[in-house]
């Protein structure tokens, strides 16, 4: 198993691309209160040589960051710490899945990539487990009526959750929902979510699976959920065409599948 940098150097003796060191390494320092929402982080050219790396590598890190939520950039001003959260907890917890199963629309989840990764530091932050610990990680392309409408991350334990690979999900009806897996083949049931979210404009490698133009605005939401003894069961975030509203509005199921 290898670490992620912890430290503020690089280690480019390990597997590990260096644009994710540096994105690791800039997380810890916001975590720590280093860079204060709504502060500027430093400019492209100050983190090349602050790093010795290349434009595109800072581009990449910086990219990863304002995915996450934590950095949003100003057009001709400079990139921020993100200030502009909101946050809920979901009395009443319902799942994309049957949001738009339960009006009608068809959805269909494209899964992206699927595999098993040492946990980096800042999801083992959000599971509440330890760096070297082993994780799920899954990248899905919802699809509304045939519409991409959303691009996820998906993150869970791999103790809570043995055997699990991507045949087990499927394209359409409930077995595309985590939540409904979560139930039906281990008996875990989600108690409860906390989701933040933020509106920012699209990323390029996004808006290209979104088939809209670079900086359209989109929301950012983070969710993670938690089932008995409050343990965190996954992480996720993504980015989504639909109105604030919608994601933020309790819905009136009870049905727990996302």
């Amino acid at each position: 198993m290898i670490p992620v940098a912890a430290s503020e150097e690089l280690d480019r003796s390990i597997p590990i691309p260096l644009y994710y060191q540096v994105s690791q390494i800039l997380y810890k320092e916001i975590e720590t209160g280093k860079y204060q929402p709504g502060d500027y982080i430093p400019t492209e050219m100050e983190l090349q040589k602050r790093f010795n790396v290349s434009r595109a590598t800072i581009r990449q890190a910086v990219a990863d960051l304002v995915y996450q939520g934590l950095l949003e950039r100003r057009r001709s001003k400079g990139t921020t710490v993100t200030a502009r959260h909101y946050e809920a907890r979901l009395s009443d917890l319902a799942s994309f899945t049957n949001e738009m199963m339960d009006s009608g629309f068809a959805l269909r989840t494209q899964i992206l990539s699927f595999y098993q990764i040492v946990a980096p530091e800042n999801i083992a932050d959000f599971l509440e487990i330890k760096n070297s610990e082993m994780i799920y990680t899954m990248e899905r392309l919802r699809l509304v009526d045939d519409i991409p409408v959303s691009v996820e991350k998906w993150y869970a334990p791999s103790k809570l959750f043995p055997g699990l690979d991507r045949s087990v999900f499927r394209e359409t009806g409930l077995e595309q929902s985590t939540y409904y897996i979560f139930k039906k083949r281990y008996g875990i049931v989600v108690m409860r979510a906390v989701d933040t979210v933020s509106p920012l404009g699209v990323e390029s490698r996004e808006a290209k699976l979104l088939n809209v133009k670079p900086g359209t605005p989109v929301l950012l939401r983070s969710r993670i959920t938690y089932g008995l003894d409050n343990q965190p069961l996954s992480y996720g975030v993504g980015v989504y065409l639909v109105r604030l509203n919608f994601l933020l509005e309790p819905s009136n199921t009870h049905t727990n599948n996302h």
